[in-house]
């Protein structure tokens, strides 16, 4: 999951990502900010035609609280048929007549001054006394719903009209002229409508909607160009990390390396000085030490168990001295590493093989009677007649004297007394010429 999300990251399609993020948020915000202005400018028109309402209500008051207003009667305002009080008509004493306006007949000479203008006004009755105030379809809706479900207003837009109405109620100015009718204080008496152009209210929003739209456009290059900026550097950072992450993680194997390198070599000297300290650097076979430390313990393992014997071979190169004097001593080395091999070969699993001193070597048969030991002896020397060492271009010959002692716990001597008597018989194969085994004989050494 984290390589797939740091490969999605990494991807230069990366930087677009904001691009229909904020797109949903910003287009969002506009829907829910469009929806606000209109809703602002439906109000701002429910205000209008509640402003020119109460407008209209405060004329009609003060003409009721006066009693009626004078008027010269002309053609455009003639006597009001519908009003039946005294002094309806008078005359001036400039001669001129007039008539008198109660509010109802102001409101439709105000009504029919205002009509075709970009605010409109509308008298209607619940009760029709005057058929001019006959409601249209809508004022008829408009009144029913503001009289039965007592609504303080109605508003609608109805085409490309918005329309207003708020509901008049009887009151005392209302009573001369419309008691006989049975109306009470209070009574739904009719509305008063209001009406304007839609477009008002679009003249209104338009430049709100364009604001919003520039404000939103703004916002959302702007929101874009962070992110898109963001993520690139988010994506820097995230490869310098790597990048850093891999050196370290380089010099930490580096380190590793070296340290497991260091290591190895310090394992390899302590093996190496390990192997050293119980074996001949030369040879690789078992050192002095190693090789008496051996025969210690199989001849105490033999007093522990007297059935079992042991059997002690001392031998070295013939003439050895000759071959350092006349080849030197790299020759000399040589010859004896291929001395080595060739006994090994010829030795059994058990036996334990160690460098005594110079050309010298003792060899430890554990479990070996005396006719097994001479026949071991025996092996050993014609194999070694038989090989041939090799150095560059020189190619030697070597033989080898050997000496046999056995030790049986009966005989009651010490390390150093078996290793004399070894001595022994070996000094007596020198004496016999040389190339030959001789087993170690109480005779022989008195």
């Amino acid at each position: 999951m984290r390589e797939r999300l740091l490969k999605v990251i990494h991807s230069p399609w990366c930087l677009l990502l904001p691009l229909p993020f904020w797109a949903l948020v910003v287009g969002f915000l506009y829907l829910q900010n469009s929806s606000t202005l209109q809703d602002a400018g439906y109000e701002m028109a429910r205000q209008r035609g509640e402003v020119a309402f109460h407008l209209v209500q405060t004329l009609r008051y003060w003409n009721a609280q006066h009693g009626g207003v004078y008027a010269p009667l002309t053609e455009t305002t003639p006597e009001n048929p519908y009003l039946d009080i005294p002094e309806k008509t008078i005359v001036s004493p400039s001669g001129m007549a007039l008539t008198k306006l109660n509010p109802a007949y102001m409101t439709r000479q105000v009504a029919e001054l205002m009509r075709g203008s970009s605010l409109e006004i509308n008298l209607t009755s619940d009760q029709l006394m005057n058929p001019n105030n006959q409601p249209d379809a809508w004022e008829s809706q408009a009144l029913n719903r503001l009289k039965n479900q007592a609504l303080s207003e109605y508003v609608e837009v109805v085409g490309d009209r918005f329309r207003y109405m708020a509901p008049l109620y009887m009151e005392q100015g209302c009573m001369a002229c419309h008691a006989h009718m049975g109306y009470q204080l209070g009574d739904f008496r009719g509305g008063l409508s209001v009406s304007f152009p839609v477009s008002y209210v679009k003249r209104l929003t338009n430049d709100l909607h364009r604001e919003s739209r520039q404000t939103h456009l703004l916002a959302f290059l702007l929101l874009c160009i962070t992110g898109s900026l963001a993520i690139y550097g988010l994506q820097r950072l995230l490869k310098y990390l790597q990048l850093e992450r891999s050196q370290r993680e380089s010099i930490i194997e580096q380190r590793t390396a070296s340290l497991h390198q260091e290591i190895n070599r310090h394992r390899e000297s302590q093996e190496r000085l390990r192997f050293l300290a119980h074996h001949d650097e030369l040879t690789g076979v078992a050192n002095r030490r190693r090789i008496l430390q051996e025969l210690q313990r199989l001849m105490l393992q033999q007093e522990l168990q007297p059935e079992r014997h042991l059997a002690l071979l001392m031998l070295d190169i013939d003439h050895f001295k000759r071959v350092n004097d006349t080849h030197g001593h790299d020759v000399g080395d040589t010859v004896l590493k291929g001395f080595v091999k060739t006994l090994q070969h010829e030795l059994r699993r058990d036996d334990l093989l160690g460098r005594y001193g110079g050309e010298e070597f003792l060899i430890l048969l554990p479990d070996t009677q005396m006719n097994q030991a001479w026949q071991v002896a025996e092996r050993l020397r014609l194999a070694v007649e038989a090989a041939s060492y090799q150095h560059d271009e020189l190619e030697l010959k070597i033989t080898t004297s050997l000496g046999i002692a056995l030790y049986a716990v009966q005989d009651n001597i010490s390390q150093d007394e078996l290793i004399n008597r070894a001595d022994t018989a070996l000094y007596q194969a020198k004496r016999e010429g040389r190339n030959c085994c001789v087993i170690w004989q109480a005779s022989a050494s008195d």
